[in-house]
């Protein structure tokens, strides 16, 4: 992660002006010592957290420093974005002293009620929702869906990363119990199993060597698989630390498709799955080739594309006739671990960014699971964890 010095410097500035509005407003307000201390204290933890945070190199520290880092920048974020959202109710609220009339108190008391809000939110998001898994039901209709496979479930995870956890391996050993309670025919996994590194995988190889699909159980890698965040300047380790984690997959019960297909098969009928490496738009390197994969993406063939990030099906699937993939399932989004009410800031980032989607044509669809784990900050308010379970239907 590299730090933008700018960036820096705006956000110091922001903190600053903010500060120093809202002790102006309450000395102007209010008599009272109390208020003003205790913005003093959050001041105080605020400029400890962004010494704290610019002053660490994310990428150098090891597991334990970095799990305390996230837990740093989430408070920064749970202690700061309230006062953001109080100055600009407050200066909403002074508009009418332009005209040289009262202050408007009632939209002043409700920024500070939304400010309260959304420091109870974060907290909420980071303490019980994101461990609060939701499995959602799903039916797909597919043209030309073999006979055998109408009915066919799948349930689908993604983007567990794993290392949020640390040794802790409670809540993915809960995904486990969950998944294998569906009874799925087949059960996927979309990629980012880690943040890091490779090693983040050894304290769950256990749990994850008991999920179970009828079918089998197909895995691939998404972009935090490649530790493109953790050995910045060394591709060598990289590739290393690429073929550990290849290797510590073979531990787990998840069959890893790596640029290739699997070929599913029930009485005379088959489908077939297959996993391409991660191909996603800048700054992601593109590590699959979908042409390598499967020998004819135009034959008759009812397949299922394993694709990590959505954006590849928007640029290179949908739209395109000469690809008979009817269905690809991918993640990476997380709905950025924030979704209320359906309003996520997401959709100004990815085109496709939760739930089922299809083309013009109706040739190909695309649905994306926004993941059971955490990157960044370990929070999630609303966008709840997700299992999918899938149930596919001859259209």
């Amino acid at each position: 992660m590299r730090i933008s010095i700018t960036g820096l410097i705006i956000v110091l500035v922001i903190n600053i002006l903010a500060d120093i509005y809202i002790a102006r407003a309450i000395t102007k307000r209010t008599s009272k010592r109390w208020p003003l201390t205790v913005l003093h204290f959050v001041c105080g933890i605020s400029v400890a957290l962004f010494t704290l945070l610019v002053s660490s190199r994310p990428a150098s520290l090891d597991d334990g420093i970095f799990l305390f880092y996230t837990w740093a920048f989430l408070s920064f974020i749970a202690i700061t974005l309230p006062r953001y959202i109080f100055v600009v109710f407050d200066l909403i609220a002074r508009i009418p002293e332009l005209f040289r009339r009262k202050r408007c108190q009632a939209v002043s008391i409700a920024g500070m009620v939304m400010a309260a809000l959304i420091f109870g939110l974060i907290w909420w998001g980071a303490l019980f929702n994101r461990f609060s898994l939701q499995v959602k039901d799903v039916d797909i209709h597919i043209a030309d869906l073999p006979e055998a496979f109408d009915g066919y479930r799948i349930a689908q995870i993604s983007d567990m990363h794993v290392g949020t956890y640390g040794t802790d391996d409670t809540f993915v050993a809960k995904i486990v119990d969950t998944v294998n309670s569906l009874e799925a025919d087949m059960v996927v996994f979309t990629g980012d199993i880690v943040n890091r590194h490779a090693d983040e995988i050894r304290p769950f190889l256990t749990a994850l060597s008991k999920i179970h699909g009828t079918d089998g159980q197909y895995a691939i890698l998404g972009n935090h698989d490649y530790a493109d965040y953790y050995y910045i300047d060394n591709p060598r380790a990289r590739e290393n630390d690429r073929a550990r984690l290849i290797n510590f997959y073979s531990l787990t019960s998840f069959d890893l498709i790596l640029d290739d297909y699997r070929t599913i098969y029930r009485g005379n009928d088959s489908i077939i799955v297959i996993g391409v490496e991660n191909i996603g738009r800048p700054p992601f390197p593109a590590y699959g080739n979908l042409d390598i994969a499967y020998p004819d993406l135009g034959d008759d063939n009812t397949k299922i594309l394993l694709s990590h990030d959505p954006s590849h099906w928007h640029y290179d699937i949908a739209g395109h006739h000469d690809k008979n993939i009817a269905l690809t399932l991918s993640g990476h989004t997380h709905a950025m671990q924030t979704c209320i009410f359906g309003i996520s800031p997401s959709p100004l980032v990815h085109d496709e960014w939760s739930g089922l989607y299809t083309d013009d044509s109706h040739e190909h669809q695309l649905y994306v699971n926004i993941g059971t784990g955490t990157v960044g900050t370990p929070m999630r308010v609303g966008a709840t964890p997700e299992i999918t379970l899938i149930t596919l239907h001859k259209n």
